[in-house]
């Protein structure tokens, strides 16, 4: 598993240098910057898992950094020469770990710093939540999500898949205070009755195949946030039962006759215009008006252009910290999908950085896909199917040569065999007529 990351803001090089030697020493990957400048550079390129910051800096405030919208679900340790300034700080920034008042001894550090590393869930649910993006239509969305995070507000996301609707759901579970767990659903997934029952819950013996109570996903996210992912697709009993549950506040599991209070904030999201939904009757109208508290539109990737460049660094960071490479994009890596209109958003782009990072040496290119001329089409590939196309196509190129082919994927003759045997064993992936088997 990939170290914690460390971000260290201090103008003084020297305790900088000890810091990060310390943080080493103790697991993590740390990282000093001597400037706000330097510091916000980095928190755009990359994900930190806790941030030491001094307040007084020559060119600002430290205190600018930790509002960083990027830095929203990193932990925070403050420090200060000014202990009651320090001690505000730590009050009035969120995520903060704690703080320490200069000269402070590296135990004090340490402790802090051992409450710092995120389980593997924790990791993954911070990486999911990691919204990314520079550019004027990101930055008036993530302005809107933090501002209605802190409300009471039922929220509707809506846009293209693969915006990030429900990245911007855990951002606002994130910011809101509220100490319960985020759960998501997705209503297209499950028939009527299995959605209504996993929202609501059921007793025992309620219905054939009922063999014990369960609690509904509603009561589960008591205290927290439930994402309900393609709202419009759910039925119109369920969504019936969801405006009643706005409007009281209560749940009755199938079979119970005593309802249940719960402070549950609901979240919704839809890859359609919420009023064209309603017009088109696949979205109650009474139900819109309940669950848009407020309402947000995620852009689409070509709205924001100028944020390509930061989402594929990210994913590619992730792919080098998966499997221990240090591969980087090439000065003209872009040139190609510069102006290409990315129809899958954010999942299209992680999968032509995928295609790149297993085709590519220690410099990457990324090639520009074929249009799919689908607007808002997701491209679900996931990496294993990447991988086995990329052999395939690798070795209809070499002619079937397998030694060829894995010189030329930098990988051993053995790999190319144990990959070729495992997907003439899968079903889901079977060989091409042009691989040589």
């Amino acid at each position: 598993m990939p170290q914690n990351t460390l971000l260290i803001l201090d103008d003084d090089r020297s305790f900088a240098e000890r810091a990060s030697e310390f943080a080493r020493e103790v697991g993590f990957e740390a990282h000093p910057v001597m400037t706000l400048g330097e510091a916000v550079e980095a928190a755009s390129s990359r994900r930190f898992d806790c941030a030491l910051v001094d307040i007084g800096l020559p060119d600002g405030c430290g205190l600018e950094l930790l509002s960083e919208p990027r830095l929203v679900e990193t932990r925070k340790i403050v420090m200060s020469g000014n202990a009651a300034l320090a001690k505000w700080a730590g009050k009035s920034v969120p995520g903060t770990l704690g703080v320490l008042t200069k000269p402070f001894r590296f135990s004090a550090f340490r402790e802090l710093l051992a409450k710092s590393p995120l389980s593997r869930d924790d990791a993954a649910a911070t990486s999911r939540s990691n919204l990314l993006g520079d550019s004027p239509a990101m930055r008036a969305t993530l302005d809107e999500l933090h501002a209605v995070a802190a409300s009471r507000f039922p929220l509707l996301i809506h846009g293209e898949s693969g915006t990030g609707k429900e990245l911007a759901a855990r951002l606002v579970h994130a910011r809101s205070g509220r100490s319960g767990r985020f759960l998501a659903i997705n209503c297209a997934a499950l028939s009527s009755d299995l959605l209504a029952s996993q929202l609501f819950g059921h007793q025992r013996g309620s219905f054939t195949g009922a063999v014990e109570t369960h609690a509904g996903l509603i009561a589960q996210a008591d205290g927290g946030t439930l994402f309900l992912d393609e709202l419009t697709e759910a039925a119109p009993g369920v969504q019936a039962a969801l405006l009643r549950f706005l409007e009281s506040g209560e749940i009755t599991p199938l079979g119970s006759r005593s309802p249940r209070q719960v402070d549950v904030r609901i979240v919704a999201a839809t890859n359609l215009v919420p009023r064209r939904a309603v017009a088109e009757g696949r979205l109650r109208a009474d139900l819109y008006f309940r669950v848009a508290g407020y309402e947000i539109r995620m852009p689409g990737l070509r709205e924001r252009p100028e944020d390509v460049e930061v989402i594929a660094q990210a994913i590619l960071d992730e792919l080098n910290a998966e499997y221990g490479t240090f591969r980087r994009f090439d000065r003209h890596a872009f040139d190609a999908v510069r102006h290409y209109s990315w129809a899958g958003n954010v999942r299209e782009l992680r999968q032509v950085v995928q295609r790149a990072y297993l085709q590519g040496g220690p410099l990457l290119t990324l090639h520009r896909p074929a249009e799919s001329g689908l607007p808002g089409a997701p491209a679900t590939k996931t990496l294993a199917e990447v991988e086995r196309d990329v052999i395939l196509d690798t070795l209809a190129a070499c002619g079937g040569d397998r030694a060829a082919a894995a010189r030329r994927l930098g990988i051993s003759t053995r790999t190319i065999y144990n990959k070729l045997a495992s997907y003439r064993g899968s079903v889901a992936a079977p060989l091409r007529a042009s691989d040589p088997g």
